[in-house]
Parts: C-alpha cells; sequence; structure tokens
C-alpha cells in the first residue's frame, strides 16, 4: 500500500473512517500516510541530489524505530512486517547512495 502510485487514503471516505478505526489502526494509518509521503519524495532528492536528503534520511530512520508490540499491532502477518521494513530500508540505501552524474 505505501509504495502504490495511487495511494490516497482519504478519497474513499475523507478522513471519516478515522473515527471507527482503534488507536493502533489511526497510528498505522498516520504513519504509513508520511511514509508514503517520504517515499514519493525520495526519488526526486536522490536524483536532484537534493541537499534535503539528509533531512528525509533522518525521518526515514524513525521508521525502524518501531517496535514489536507495534508491529503486532499494526500487521496481521510477519510477511507485512518484513514488507514494512524493506520499504524503509530500500528508501533509506536509494537517499544514502551518491546522486548520479
Amino acid at each position: 500500500m505505501c509504495c502504490a502510485e495511487s495511494f490516497d487514503p482519504c478519497s474513499k471516505c475523507g478522513g471519516y473512517a478515522v473515527r471507527r478505526l482503534s488507536k493502533d489502526q489511526v497510528a498505522y494509518y498516520r504513519t504509513a500516510h508520511r511514509l508514503h509521503d517520504l517515499a514519493q519524495k525520495a526519488p526526486f532528492a536522490v536524483r536532484r541530489g537534493d541537499p534535503e536528503r539528509a533531512e528525509l534520511e533522518a525521518k526515514l530512520r524513525e521508521f525502524t524505530k518501531v517496535d514489536r508490540q507495534t508491529t503486532q499491532a499494526w500487521f496481521p502477518s510477519w510477511e507485512e512486517t518484513l514488507q514494512w521494513r524493506r520499504t524503509v530500508d530500500r528508501l533509506l540505501s536509494a537517499l544514502r547512495s551518491p546522486a548520479p552524474a
């Protein structure tokens, strides 16, 4: 979901679903939205050699601190937890790579 090009978290319900979600679900929803936003910015920052790369990397590092209790609340399966971590790791790796010449 986070890496989907057409990800639009608010188009289906206009945000009203937040009222029916649990605290953990709302936390995941908001965090996934932030991750998706950073995933959209990262490729452009890498291509341009943008000075924002360090700031984006710092923001992405926050996603690596998600603890076991949180991942168990957010993801029904271990595979989804791995997908989350791989997405974050892939973005961090891209930001650390040198800008193309």
